[in-house]
């Protein structure tokens, strides 16, 4: 009987163990799709972003005011402006938007889609300090001296975009193929000109390379402008984003680049172009200002001479038709980004951005403080792009736990510009930022969440805040 206890005693030991680690597994079986259900419903990043931005180097806030009010213009106040004047001016002005969204993975648990779409307005200006001088001070100062106006030009264009690629779900890199459509673009230059007038003023020569384009089928007539006769362009660029993070130390890396491709302009657009080199002696140009009673006009070079080809010049070449198709570059964008945490609560950044038609590279320097968990802002300083070093503000308020609103404001006093204050400053912009950020992985190290406490709730962080992912 002894036996026959031990051997049922046995059996009830080992249909215990059976049970416990059937339960065992069937618990970490749980747990695991719980973990596996909570990775697949959790979406990818996302943002919805509006910005604009006025910026020049040579055109202060108060030669905007004074231009803006109208009135006479004194001699002091031009001289002081063109003392200040670069050899080469620029002036930018970028508006636009643009939304993203993520998928949740699907490919292997590793991937998900991703697509975005925007629209941006694009404006670009340079030109001479001689042709700023001659437009509004004259060609007195210059007698003698051969003015330089090569180089002088506008651009402007207006962009749509639909972008769709993969993002990979743990280390957010991002590649994607973008259909460009640019609705509509305009551009003048002059490649090569200058201007002389003798020291006796009793000679004039006017070398002049110039041209004008646009994306329409033809000019306005009496009739006027439609819109019909806007000629869109398209072409293809590649987007993404390759962003770096040390799993040990506080240190961040971004690179990012937008529309890295060609534009296909048709054919039709309307083109024209003028190449001359004038020398004349009595200034017969234009006639009608030196007529009166007394005085019988000679023949001379009148607007409507170029416009028939009546100059009675050789060496006047003017010339309309429609312009051939041609590839052109698309208004790229490239980003890149270094962060670092020396504390929790404080950070230090680097940054450059190149592209979009800005005629050198922007740098940005600051620091940035987190004083608790739902806000973070920063200054830095900023030099180069459209022209003049500034100051910059940045606000990051945390609005929920994955969502951040970030305001980020360039050259702040610009804004004031028509107050004495903001006299000196060269331009103003803003970019807006609505965020939703990733789940639980190591990104939220750096965006302030701390797992072991509820949102919002006093104490240390583990990680730093960081903005702009």
């Amino acid at each position: 009987m002894a036996k026959i206890d031990m051997t049922r005693n046995a059996w009830r030991v080992a249909m215990v163990l059976i049970a416990t680690m059937a339960l065992g597994s069937t618990q970490a079986s749980a747990q695991g799709l719980v973990d596996r259900a909570r990775m697949l419903t959790d979406r990818g990043p996302a943002s919805f972003e509006v910005w604009a931005h006025q910026r020049s180097n040579a055109v202060t806030s108060a030669t905007l005011d004074a231009f803006y009010t109208g009135g006479f213009l004194t001699s002091d106040f031009l001289n002081r402006v063109l003392a200040d004047h670069p050899e080469m001016a620029t002036a930018g002005l970028e508006v636009g938007w643009s939304k993203r969204w993520s998928t949740r993975p699907f490919i292997k648990d590793q991937w998900s889609l991703t697509w975005s779409v925007g629209s941006d307005i694009l404006t670009r200006a340079q030109w001479r300090q001689d042709l700023f001088a001659l437009t509004f001070i004259g060609n007195a100062p210059s007698v003698g001296r051969q003015m330089a106006l090569s180089g002088t030009g506008v651009r402007l264009g207006a962009f749509n975009r639909v972008s769709v690629g993969l993002e990979q779900a743990k280390s957010r890199q991002r590649i994607e193929l973008s259909l460009v459509q640019r609705v509509a673009g305009a551009e003048w230059g002059i490649p090569y000109g200058t201007f002389l007038v003798s020291e006796g003023v009793d000679s004039m020569e006017v070398v002049m390379q110039t041209y004008a384009s646009a994306s329409v089928d033809n000019l306005p007539q009496d009739g006027g402008f439609s819109f019909g006769q806007i000629m869109p362009a398209y072409g293809f660029g590649v987007s993404g984003s390759l962003p770096l993070i040390s799993d040990n130390r506080p240190l961040q890396l971004e690179l990012e680049f937008r529309d890295v491709g060609v534009l296909w302009e048709p054919s039709g657009g309307q083109f024209a172009m003028v190449d001359t080199s004038l020398f004349t002696t009595g200034l017969p140009i234009p006639i009608a200002a030196y007529l009166d009673d007394n005085y019988v006009a000679e023949p001379g070079l009148t607007i409507q001479n170029l416009l028939d080809g009546n100059t009675g010049y050789e060496d006047v070449v003017f010339h309309t038709d429609s312009a051939v198709g041609r590839v052109l570059m698309l208004p790229s964008r490239l980003n890149a980004k270094l962060s670092y945490w020396p504390y929790d609560e404080f950070m230090m950044k680097a940054a450059v951005r190149a592209g979009n038609w800005m005629p050198q590279p922007e740098l940005t320097m600051g620091v940035g403080w987190m004083p608790d968990a739902r806000f973070a802002f920063g200054l830095d300083f900023r030099t180069g792009g459209w022209g003049q070093s500034r100051p910059a503000l940045w606000l990051d308020w945390r609005i929920t736990k994955k969502r951040i609103l970030s305001l980020d404001i360039d050259d702040p006093l610009g804004f004031m510009w028509r107050q004495d204050m903001a006299a000196y400053t060269y331009g103003r912009g803003f970019h807006l930022t609505l965020r939703r950020i990733p789940g639980e992985d190591k990104w939220t190290r750096l965006m302030g969440l701390d797992r072991a406490r509820a949102f919002g709730q006093s104490g240390r962080r583990p990680g730093p805040s960081t903005r702009n992912m």
